[in-house]
């Protein structure tokens, strides 16, 4: 569960103009069509509904911890809360919150004194803006509202930025640029390791272990570490098998540019499970997400993917990504495609395979600088609600980058992509973004 740790804030509270500006905020604040459904934690006590009420409504003054909040899934339930400091006991009005739209009641308890809480549950309600009021009951005149604050619900928008090792040696001053783009801007990473740096005499047992200690120290501040592979033919022979140079996208010869799916589905299962007893050897955890080299996969892919335990795949791309070399994608998703459960005969169609497959529709930072990758962040803002709208549906976005080539312009270039997300931050209380790892999502969209 990821939490969001912000000061309770009264109403009164001025937002930055980039938030609340008439421009943005507009759409947010703007009346939903959609009317939320009740829910049952509304419900009223009978020992309170029998109250004959208070001679007055007491007044009290509402905080609340933030604007926005998002519709609830697997990975993430964070139901406002709403104080109310009240300027004596109103236990005899039955006080309780009124949503607008839709009427849904949630009653307030007391924590100490004259504070007290009601929770707000999300379950259910449509996105939208809505205003929760305190209701009273007063004796002869029946509910009187008072005081108010608004909220904003939306479906949740994630951004998960994967980083793949190719099974070459990465240096320090790209490792260095690369964790300083994430503790900068407090972006997880998914780090995908890439075994066959044990299996080469091509990578210094140095570069090894400088490569292998950075993992580590992303993986204690809380990144995700996953599985990468490339066919390349020093690593195939380790695992047992006859290394393949054709087909390839790039004619290099030495297997790094072989799709795996050359290789029967056994092979490619045997491949997987080899680099994941490395990676336990080597004191790594059991990875949970995979993608193949070249983004090329099938369906024996993501069955040899899934029989291995993986419970998400990011292989996939939109049949409009930009060529790698002389071999065409496999894929023919369209443009914008959102992460689906594939089916076991067609990696393209939806079915019923145990396992994410997350789309890199993000694209590849390789080469990128501020200037360049431009429209690549309009293109990536685009999927998404624009700055200070309620996103209607749940989307996600899939980037790729590689620890091993983020030198300065690229770092730059990948600072202005993750960047451009700034407006929409959920832990900016600015929308509904969420930054998570590959294995996160995952669990945003289990069933």
């Amino acid at each position: 569960m990821i939490q969001r740790r912000c000061a309770m804030r009264l109403m009164t509270i001025k937002y930055p103009a980039w938030v609340c500006g008439a421009a943005l905020f507009a759409a947010a604040c703007a009346p939903q069509a959609v009317a939320p459904t009740a829910n049952s934690a509304a419900s009223v006590s009978p020992s309170a509904a029998a109250s004959p009420g208070l001679a007055a409504a007491v007044d009290a003054q509402l905080g609340i911890a933030h604007r926005w909040y998002t519709v609830p899934d697997p990975l993430i339930r964070e139901d406002p809360v709403v104080t109310a400091t009240f300027n004596g006991d109103p236990g005899a009005g039955n006080p309780r919150l009124r949503l607008t739209p839709g009427g849904a009641e949630f009653p307030f308890t007391p924590s100490g004194g004259n504070i007290w809480h009601a929770r707000i549950a999300l379950a259910g309600l449509a996105p939208g803006s809505y205003s929760a009021r305190l209701v009273q009951r007063v004796r002869s005149i029946g509910d009187v509202p008072s005081a108010q604050v608004a909220f904003i619900l939306s479906q949740p928008e994630y951004v998960v930025w994967t980083l793949d090792f190719e099974g070459d040696a990465s240096g320090d001053a790209e490792m260095a640029n690369t964790a300083a783009i994430a503790d900068g801007l407090r972006v997880p990473m998914s780090v995908f390791w890439n075994p066959r740096v044990w299996t080469t005499d091509q990578v210094s047992a140095e570069r090894q272990d400088a490569m292998l200690a950075w993992t580590k120290a992303r993986m204690g501040r809380g990144d995700e570490v996953a599985l990468h592979l490339h066919m390349w033919t020093d690593y195939v022979r380790a695992v047992g098998l006859v290394p393949r140079t054709a087909p390839s996208w790039a004619g290099r010869g030495d297997g790094y540019d072989v799709p795996i799916t050359a290789y029967p589905g056994n092979e490619q299962q045997a491949m997987i499970g080899y680099g994941v007893k490395l990676m336990l050897q080597h004191g790594l955890p059991t990875p949970t997400s995979f993608r193949a080299g070249g983004d090329m996969g099938d369906a024996a892919t993501l069955r040899a993917v899934a029989a291995s335990g993986f419970t998400a795949d990011c292989t996939a791309v939109a049949r409009d990504a930009p060529p790698i070399g002389r071999i065409p994608y496999p894929w023919t998703l369209p443009a914008g495609a959102q992460p689906y459960r594939p089916s076991s005969t067609d990696a393209n169609a939806t079915g019923d395979l145990p396992l994410l497959e997350a789309p890199t529709i993000g694209g590849n930072t390789y080469a990128f600088t501020a200037q360049s990758i431009q429209p690549q962040i309009r293109a990536n803002l685009g999927l998404f609600a624009p700055a200070g709208a309620v996103a209607p549906e749940r989307k996600a976005i899939t980037v790729v980058s590689h620890p091993g080539t983020i030198g300065s312009s690229e770092r730059a270039a990948v600072e202005a992509l993750l960047g451009a997300f700034g407006p929409l931050r959920y832990d900016a209380d600015a929308g509904p973004v969420r930054f998570v790892t590959l294995a996160q999502l995952a669990t945003a969209y289990g069933r």
